[in-house]
């Protein structure tokens, strides 16, 4: 299915330098999502969540085509943000995975439900240690 993605075009320290932005962004963006919304009403989660979703689809292609440039020292320096931004109907697309079938367009998908599910999950807390009594 994704055997012309190109991923694959890469060198192999591109494609582990790809994939470890990829999952810090991943991160950092569901953890965002969780921080910022999990006392909310549950009307402001989702539209919290789907506005976290929006910016990063609309936002991200900048911070990946500066890693492009790592790789490829010739590319031009420019912002490949378009405005308007992103419209409903293509964070829809990315949602049921109907956009484009490459890996970048399927991550979307998979970021955008773990955004709308972060603020409704409750991450462990770290437990202090039992105190022996004497």
């Amino acid at each position: 299915m994704y055997s012309q993605d190109s991923f694959f075009d890469l060198s192999a320290i591109g494609q582990v330098g790809l994939a470890a932005l990829s999952l810090t962004l991943f991160v950092l963006t569901v953890t965002l999502a969780h921080l910022l919304l999990r006392r909310r009403p549950v009307w402001l989660r989702l539209l919290g969540a789907a506005a976290i979703f929006w910016a990063f689809v609309w936002l991200s292609p900048q911070i990946y085509y500066m890693y492009y440039r790592v790789l490829i020292p010739d590319l031009p320096l420019q912002w490949v943000i378009k405005v308007p931004p992103v419209g409903a109907q293509r964070l829809f697309e990315l949602l049921t995975f109907q956009w484009r079938a490459n890996l970048s367009a399927h991550s979307q998908g998979v970021l955008g439900w773990c955004v709308l599910l972060a603020p409704f999950l409750r991450w462990p807390r770290a437990t202090p240690a039992p105190r022996d009594t004497l």
